[in-house]
């Protein structure tokens, strides 16, 4: 009976010692952990406004996956590329670290993020397939999406009103008539062009070929766009100063200078802030979008380092930041869209259909906007470097006079040279 006793507990000591090296350190958060494990996490200014969240969000992981600690660190904004560059040529980046789309791109064309394209499959249809796309370079995914601002358009009824008008534009086509009309009759303006490396491609002009090796900018039809703004810039309905930065939509929003602002629906409260009387003659309304039939949306994005020694957990990790649940409770706490489906759906953001707050009805129509919403910028590593080469371009036709088609000529060699490096 000794015997078989002794026999019984060693069989039994072999067994639980099987089970346990079968379980890794991020199993599924159910079972005994084999060993702890460290996985650091880096985010882009949120702290300390947002300390709670993250601190929070951080503690309810470690609870649901015993063994994992996740160790955090903030980083300021104007230090973040030249941190995530550095840490990526020393090996040293966070295991799990949020991007924006330019830097994501840097990274991976370097092989400093993770492929994902594997192991984020099972997620991918949760997610707006425009806001997606923005992690990918080529047709590999090295990024989930994180939160999202996109557009809207808050506008002054009692100016549209004097000049005759009883809504605001709804297109590209009729903005220009209106803008022309409240010109001519009030002195104000209607559409300030935004960066036009933004506006082309929402208009039917890539800047960059679909096979990302060459130039695709210029064509006929962005030969035609860049005719049609020197035309307007000469007949005083585009301010230089709004062009080169002198002065600041907002403010002249503000001072009933302009009689619309397209810009994130988080922002229009700084008219409020600016000129309530001007706040309480506005109403919000979509964001007009470009005949392509989609809109430009920034995306802050998490990815997974190439290097990481818990891969599991840091994959894991980064689909919990961006899951539905996580991205519905930030988006309650900061004027943010997520990027995934069922929260967008949530009351939190369709309530604001009929408010009188141009705020909250600007939420409302900026979350129905993720349909439709997407990175405009091609995954290629230089994007930053192109886009300030159309901007340039575009800036020597409306304010030095230089012939648009020499323009896209100079603007198609320059891309071709940044695309070769």
């Amino acid at each position: 009976m000794k015997r078989l006793t002794v026999l019984l507990l060693v069989f039994a000591l072999f067994l639980a010692t099987a089970c346990s090296k079968k379980e890794s350190a991020g199993g599924d958060g159910e079972g005994t952990k084999k060993k702890d494990v460290e996985i650091k996490f880096w985010t882009i200014s949120l702290s300390p406004t947002f300390d709670d969240y993250i601190n929070g969000l951080i503690d309810q992981f470690e609870k649901e996956n015993q063994g994992v600690k996740v160790v955090w660190e903030d980083i300021p904004f104007d230090t973040v590329e030249q941190k995530t560059l550095t840490a990526a040529a020393s090996g040293k980046l966070a295991d799990v670290m949020n991007l924006n789309t330019d830097y994501l791109k840097k990274l991976a064309a370097v092989g400093a993020v993770m492929d994902l394209t594997e192991k984020t499959a099972d997620v991918k249809n949760d997610y707006f397939e425009g806001v997606w796309d923005a992690g990918n370079l080529g047709v590999k995914s090295y990024a989930l999406p994180w939160y999202v601002t996109t557009g809207g358009m808050l506008y002054n009824k009692e100016l549209l009103e004097k000049a005759g008008f009883d809504h605001p534009p709804a297109t590209e086509k009729e903005a220009w008539e209106m803008t022309e009309v409240l010109y001519e009759k009030l002195g104000v303006y209607g559409s300030v062009p935004d960066e036009i490396h933004k506006y082309l491609p929402q208009n039917g002009v890539e800047i960059v070929s679909k096979d990302l090796k060459s130039a695709a900018i210029n064509t006929p039809e962005a030969l035609q766009i860049f005719k049609e703004f020197k035309e307007r810039f000469n007949k005083g309905l585009i301010p230089k100063e709004l062009l080169l930065g002198q002065a600041k939509t907002n403010e002249w929003y503000a001072q009933e200078k302009v009689a619309w602002w397209l810009t994130g629906p988080q922002l229009f409260r700084q008219v409020k802030d600016l000129s309530p009387e001007v706040y309480e003659k506005s109403d919000a309304a979509p964001a007009m979008v470009g005949s392509s039939g989609f809109l430009h949306m920034a995306i802050m994005n998490i990815a997974v380092s190439a290097k990481t020694k818990a891969p599991e957990e840091a994959v894991k990790f980064a689909k919990f930041v961006t899951n539905a649940e996580s991205q519905l409770a930030f988006s309650k706490i900061v004027a943010i869209m997520p990027s995934v489906k069922e929260a967008a759906a949530d009351e939190f953001f369709t309530q604001g259909e009929n408010s009188d707050d141009p705020a909250e009805k600007g939420k409302f129509y900026a979350a129905k906007q993720l349909e439709v919403g997407r990175n405009i910028f091609p995954p290629v590593e230089n994007i930053s470097e192109i886009n300030k080469v159309v901007n340039e371009e575009f800036q020597k036709v409306l304010l030095e006079n230089k012939d648009p088609q020499k323009a896209l000529d100079d603007a198609e060699k320059r891309i071709n040279d940044l695309l070769k490096k």
